[in-house]
């Protein structure tokens, strides 16, 4: 499998803080029900202001961002690009942010075992070779009783619908997947309803209606991404691990 350089930085600068960020008609309901998934799976296994929190596959580093206003965490963001790492550190300034962020050249991170409280990793594992050996590198770096996210969409075409991706996974693959690669049992959350990214995603007159109104919705705090009540089949789907003691890197 051969991974495609991503390259949405180059022509579209730090498009996630606007998705996420932005006003309202700018902003992505489906890229903010993500990053509120995230935020919520490290609240609910405790990251707080004396955390660290390490993200994989940082990009502008939105996310990054976001885990740094909610929690006062000490953040800290690693990718391939030097694009990336350009803008997470330019979008951070311009916020007076605080955060690292590093160059790292494949699947080795520049850490010791045991190092951060938290990593989180969205959206980027479908885009390697060798996701088994991603999934390991960021349990090593893992502390005891730390907690790992990793978000990805779930497979429901034939063929990837991004031409970027170089693998998807059925919710069900996708759990034993990590659970193999990890050695360890993991939670599987499923969101962002199917029916809903169809009718946010179409061109016309009535895609612009239901992502004003999505967006609206949001904004106030309801996103229809993150409600699967009512639904059966998702788009996104949300792997949280956590490391427990005397567990093998």
């Amino acid at each position: 499998m051969t991974e495609i350089a991503f390259d949405k930085y180059a022509t579209k600068g730090g498009y996630h803080w606007v998705e996420y960020f932005g006003p309202l008609h700018r902003i992505n309901a489906a890229t903010r029900a993500r990053y509120d998934g995230i935020v919520a799976a490290l609240r609910a296994n405790g990251i707080g202001k004396s955390s660290r929190v390490l993200d994989v596959g940082c990009g502008d580093a939105a996310l990054t961002g976001l885990i740094a206003t909610e929690f006062g965490a000490q953040v800290e963001g690693i990718d391939t690009t030097p694009l990336s790492i350009d803008l997470a550190k330019s979008e951070f300034a311009k916020r007076s942010l605080k955060g690292e962020f590093r160059l790292i050249d494949g699947y080795k991170y520049p850490y010791p075992a045991d190092s951060f409280d938290a990593v989180v990793c969205s959206d980027v594992i479908e885009h390697v070779a060798m996701p088994d050996l991603m999934l390991r590198e960021m349990w090593r770096v893992l502390k005891p009783s730390g907690v790992l996210v990793v978000t990805t969409p779930a497979r429901y075409t034939e063929a990837p619908l991004d031409p970027m991706h170089v693998q998807e996974w059925f919710a069900g693959d996708f759990k034993k997947f990590c659970e193999a690669a990890l050695g360890t049992r993991v939670d599987l959350r499923v969101s962002h309803p199917i029916a809903v990214a169809e009718l946010y995603a179409l061109p016309t007159m009535l895609g612009r209606v239901v992502r004003l109104s999505v967006n609206l919705l949001a904004k106030l705090g309801t996103n229809a991404f993150s409600r699967p009540a009512g639904f059966r089949a998702f788009s996104a789907q949300m792997v949280v691990a956590v490391k427990h003691a005397g567990r093998p890197s």
